[in-house]
C-alpha cells in the first residue's frame, strides 16, 4: 500500500487536491497534516488519517511524515519571507529524513523572485530523490469572485488592465493536476501551470451570457481594484500574458476557460 499525505488540506487548494486524490485512491491510504485537534474528527469520519504537524515545528513534521511514500506539499500561507523560507526548508528536510519517495510541491509563477518558493525549489533540486514542482499561475477564481462582486454593486466588471490579456488557472484544475502528479509522478520535474489567456472584456461577456443581462467592462485606476491594485501594473506590462501547455498535458484535457469558472461560481452561489 502506498501512503499519501497532503499538507494544507483545510485550505482551498489542498482541500480540492484531497477531493481529486480520493477519486483515485482509497481513503485509508490518505493522510492529512493538521495543526490542531479541531479538524481531526471530520477527517477520521471520512476514513482519512489526520497527523499533527506544523511547518514551524520540525520535530512534529518528522513524526507526521513517518511512513509516508508520497507527499503533496502545499506552500505556506505565511507572508514573512524569512519565516516562510525556513518553514519550506523544514518541510523538505523532514520529508527527506523520513524517506518520502516523491514530493509534489505547489510553487508559483515567478518563483525565482519569491524567497519562500525559491527555498523550497532549491532544496528539492539539491535532493537526490524524486520531486515534481508545480508553478501555479494566478487563480482565475479570485478574479471571477472580484468581478461578480463588482457586478453586484455596480453592474459592471472593473479592471485596470487596459485590455491586456492574462493567463490564469482555476483552482480546481491546479488541484487535479497536483493529485495526478502525486499518484502518477511525471518524468519532468518543473511545470508551469497556466490556463488559456483571457481579457476582462471576455470576463464581462461571460457574465453577460450567464446572467442573461448586459454586463459592461469599465477601465478604472489601480486604486479602484482593491487587493488587485498591486497586480494590474504587471498585467499591463504583459507579465501574466503567456500561456503554456503544461496544465493541459498534466490534466489530459483542456483547462477550464474564464467562462467555465464564471459558470461554476454562479452555480456555487445558487447552491
Amino acid at each position: 500500500m502506498t501512503r499519501f499525505l497532503i499538507t494544507g488540506a483545510t485550505g482551498n487548494l489542498g482541500a480540492a487536491a484531497l477531493h481529486h486524490l480520493l477519486d483515485r485512491v482509497p481513503a485509508d491510504e490518505v493522510s492529512v497534516l493538521i495543526r490542531g485537534p479541531e479538524d481531526a474528527a471530520r477527517f477520521r469520519a471520512r476514513s482519512i488519517e489526520p497527523r499533527r504537524g506544523d511547518y514551524s515545528d520540525p520535530a512534529s513534521l518528522a513524526t507526521a511524515f513517518s511512513g509516508v511514500d508520497r507527499l503533496l506539499f502545499v506552500s505556506s500561507p505565511v507572508l514573512d519571507p524569512v519565516v516562510r523560507s525556513e518553514q519550506h526548508r523544514a518541510v523538505v528536510g523532514a520529508a527527506i529524513a523520513a524517506g518520502v519517495e516523491h514530493v509534489v510541491y505547489t510553487s508559483a509563477m515567478g518563483a525565482a523572485h519569491d524567497p519562500g518558493h525559491s527555498a523550497a525549489e532549491t532544496a528539492l533540486r539539491e535532493w537526490s530523490g524524486s520531486s515534481t514542482v508545480l508553478r501555479n499561475g494566478l487563480y482565475t477564481d479570485a478574479f471571477v469572485a472580484r468581478a461578480l462582486q463588482d457586478v453586484d454593486t455596480a453592474g459592471v466588471v472593473r479592471s485596470a488592465s487596459n485590455g491586456s490579456p492574462i493567463a490564469t488557472a482555476a483552482v480546481a484544475d491546479l488541484a487535479e493536476a497536483a493529485a495526478g502528479a502525486l499518484v502518477d509522478p511525471p518524468s519532468r520535474q518543473l511545470w508551469e501551470l497556466r490556463g488559456p489567456a483571457w481579457t476582462f472584456d471576455d470576463l464581462a461577456e461571460a457574465c453577460t451570457t450567464l446572467l442573461g443581462r448586459p454586463i459592461g467592462h469599465d477601465l478604472v485606476d489601480d486604486a479602484w481594484t482593491g487587493p488587485f491594485a498591486v497586480l494590474f501594473p504587471l498585467v499591463r506590462r504583459g507579465v501574466f500574458a503567456a500561456e503554456t501547455d503544461d496544465l493541459r498535458v498534466l490534466l489530459g484535457r483542456e483547462p477550464l476557460s474564464i467562462g467555465d469558472v464564471v459558470r461554476r461560481a454562479l452555480d456555487a452561489r445558487a447552491g
